[in-house]
């Protein structure tokens, strides 16, 4: 037997209202996904360029000064990335804890 909490313990629908504030919790959870995805891109993108560089450039001169500096780019880049989990985390718990309520 399921137990319900909230308003609407066994109505089993949501209010205008409830389904405004849980599209209003949900608008940063997506936010943060998406920066979080754009540095992931980045990160795929630059890795992927320097795989294929590594066959086609070994040895160049401007390939192994490029590669040297997109090692340092990532590295903020995934930091950055990791950041941004964290924080999609926090607030998908925020989240959990509003519809929780509801």
């Amino acid at each position: 037997m399921a137990v319900g909490t909230g308003s609407n313990a066994g109505s089993g629908t949501l209010t205008e209202e409830e389904k405004e504030i849980v599209a209003k919790a949900k608008r940063p959870v997506d936010v943060m996904n998406k920066i979080r995805l754009f540095f992931m891109f980045i990160a795929v993108v630059l890795l992927v360029f320097i795989y294929f560089g590594k066959k086609l450039w070994e040895g160049t001169g401007w390939f192994d000064n490029l590669v040297s500096g997109m090692y340092q780019f990532l590295l903020w880049d995934i930091l950055l990335m990791l950041l941004a989990t964290l924080a999609k985390f926090g607030l998908v718990v925020r989240y959990n804890k509003i519809v929780k309520k509801i």
